[in-house]
């Protein structure tokens, strides 16, 4: 009867018997701290029947209490004697980690054992269990706050995809439109040519109707001559022979006279995208939004950077920076890179490469020059201040990531002005242990620019 009883007084969270039962509005019972700590997971629902609930107190079952706590004087008198001397637990075994009492310390089976007081390793236990309660509830906080961030973040890739989507029909949008008006250009020159040479066929081909029109009455003429009489024929010699020497001189087929179907097909592809290229800016660096502090403000083509006073909605993914007003660009692959940067008039900048792991942003090393606070800097402070000779306004980076060797200088003046290279960096690279990225910092809402270049095309072979 005991053993029915307590299994309807067992709370269905935590499995045992109800301490402090309150009930919801379904008239399922919980324990209160158990409710508690359910509600504190984000959760409004039963945990039974998932009925939602609104109260913040649920009131507490006082019959159900007390059936508990009689229930339980009633369990805690028969487990707190020992069931072979019929005397109270008040030591504890460590060698065989057991209760014990009186009597069974002395007993010979636990002769030599460290025998404690039930007291003191209670005491004992309970900060260790207190302890990984504080230690699963700290996890349980993190589990929360990644689950929100998670959540953010899944929103936010939705805003990404239409984003990357509008950009991506803008742009094919600008090169069908460009495409189209190519097309049209190059259809209307073909036309024109058919047009002119055309004529010039019309123009050819009458004065070849009008040369044999003249040649058929000399033919017809002279033919007449060599029927007519002796003295007729003598007579006409003179003239008949002078037409027949006149004859105009053969016809030849006009050079060119067909449609330049080199000019206007050959490589046609090659020399739409030559043209194109001149109109299309090539940026050698991109700025990686994923990486972008909420004070940072990017450009649509992702090569401009400014500061906002109006944090941007960005979610806490690792890569992101929290604390600085910087953004990175994308990791440079083995090679040579070279990128200008234009600082203008701001008032507060940063421009330069670091080198780590973007997810452990703390860590990670940089080699920059900056303006802050009316002074010029170099490399973060390792080399100090330093005062130019005149106002920076262009910075040209030209890095060589084999041999990590990076120079600094102004395109503008053509003036060197940092260079820099760490062997331990070479070693690294070499072993692959970090990847180097361009990186910047601003607090000016005057814009940092990356300035785009043209490509180059080479079709001559050496």
């Amino acid at each position: 009867m005991a053993e029915r009883l307590e299994d309807h007084l067992q709370c269905p969270t935590c499995l045992d018997i109800f301490k402090d039962p309150v009930m919801l509005p379904c008239s399922h019972n919980f324990c209160r701290a158990c409710l508690q700590q359910w509600k504190d997971a984000g959760e409004r629902s039963c945990p039974v029947c998932r009925t939602e609930f609104s109260l913040m107190d649920p009131p507490l079952n006082l019959a159900l209490r007390n059936m508990c706590e009689n229930l339980s004087r009633a369990s805690v008198k028969s487990e707190d004697i020992c069931s072979l001397h019929e005397e109270k637990f008040q030591l504890f075994c460590l060698d065989h980690q057991e209760l014990v009492c009186l009597i069974c310390r002395d007993a010979e089976i636990h002769i030599g054992h460290k025998i404690r007081p039930l007291k003191e390793v209670v005491k004992g236990h309970r900060e260790k269990l207190q302890k990984g309660l504080q230690k699963a509830k700290e996890r349980l906080k993190d589990y929360n706050d990644c689950r929100e961030n998670c959540n953010e973040q899944a929103e936010y890739i939705k805003v990404q995809r239409e984003n990357v989507e509008r950009k991506i029909k803008k742009d094919f949008e600008e090169l069908r439109r460009y495409l189209d008006v190519e097309e049209e250009a190059r259809l209307a020159a073909v036309r024109e040519e058919e047009k002119k040479k055309s004529q010039t066929m019309k123009e050819k081909m009458a004065s070849l109707g009008e040369q044999k029109a003249a040649l058929l009455d000399v033919i017809r003429s002279t033919e007449e001559q060599l029927t007519s009489g002796n003295v007729s024929f003598m007579k006409k010699f003179k003239t008949a022979m002078s037409r027949i020497q006149e004859l105009p001189e053969k016809e030849q087929l006009l050079p060119g006279s067909l449609l330049d179907e080199v000019k206007h097909v050959g490589n046609l592809k090659f020399k739409v995208w030559e043209r194109m290229k001149e109109t299309i800016a090539y940026s050698p660096v991109i700025l990686d939004p994923n990486t972008a502090c909420p004070g940072i403000s990017l450009s649509e083509d992702l090569t401009s950077l400014s500061w906002e006073d109006i944090k941007q909605q960005r979610p806490k993914n690792p890569e992101r920076s929290q604390k600085e007003e910087s953004v990175l660009g994308g990791a440079l692959d083995s090679g040579r890179h070279i990128w200008d940067v234009e600082v203008g008039d701001s008032n507060a900048w940063e421009v330069g490469f670091a080198w780590g792991d973007p997810c452990v942003r703390e860590k990670m090393k940089s080699c920059f020059i900056g303006f802050r606070d009316g002074k010029y800097k170099i490399s973060g402070g390792q080399y100090g201040g330093w005062n130019p000779p005149f106002k920076i306004q262009r910075i040209r980076f030209e890095v060589r990531v084999k041999g990590m060797s990076i120079s600094i200088s102004d395109p503008l003046t053509n003036t060197t002005l940092f260079n820099f290279r760490d062997p331990f960096m070479a070693i690294s690279n070499f072993f692959r242990k970090f990847q180097m990225y361009p990186s910047f910092f601003t607090k000016s809402k005057i814009p940092l620019k990356i300035i785009p270049i043209q490509p180059g095309v080479t079709t001559a072979i050496d």
